[in-house]
């Protein structure tokens, strides 16, 4: 089996976190989530890249919400389950 075929620990964290929050997953609750559950400190930045990764090898998929009217108009960018 390819190397890229195994998911790291950290990839792991993600995927459940996107399991439990659903609908609300998106990279800061992402985030959030792992850190509450694993009392570790998690770069912003190492979600965003493993996300992307996890999209690569078809595992998440991406859509861009609509604005939110709390965060000044911004638009989320959601992830979910393949």
């Amino acid at each position: 089996m390819p190397k890229g075929d195994f998911l790291g620990e950290f990839e792991l964290f993600v995927l459940l976190a996107l399991v439990h929050l659903g609908e609300d997953a998106y990279g800061v609750t992402i985030r959030q989530e792992i850190e509450r559950r694993t009392d570790r400190a998690v770069a912003i930045g190492a979600v965003y890249a493993t996300l992307a990764r996890l999209q690569d090898k078809g595992l998440v998929r991406h859509a861009i919400s609509e604005p939110q009217p709390i965060q000044v108009g911004r638009a989320r960018k959601c992830s979910t389950r393949a």
